[in-house]
């Protein structure tokens, strides 16, 4: 059994209530996450839905950002 395979069992069950916390809530979901050493694992509800949001968010993620306005906090408040 390879690392992947085995990790990917050992989080069955939390992937399973992403799952259905987001179909609870969602039409269409899409979810990516990324362990400590680097092995993506991913679900959706849909294929298509899937690839859609997934090229939709690459998209988001390369256009130029404009007219982004940010707001930082400081830890500590100013007196």
């Amino acid at each position: 059994m390879s690392n992947n395979i085995k990790k990917l069992e050992d989080n069955e069950e939390l992937y399973e209530k992403l799952r259905s916390l987001f179909t609870e809530h969602f039409d269409h979901f899409c979810f990516i996450v990324m362990d400590e050493d680097g092995d993506l694992y991913y679900d959706y509800n849909n294929v298509r839905i899937g690839r859609m949001l997934i090229n939709e968010t690459r998209k988001e993620m390369e256009a130029e950002i404009e007219d982004c306005e940010a707001i930082w906090f400081d830890d500590e408040e100013e007196e």
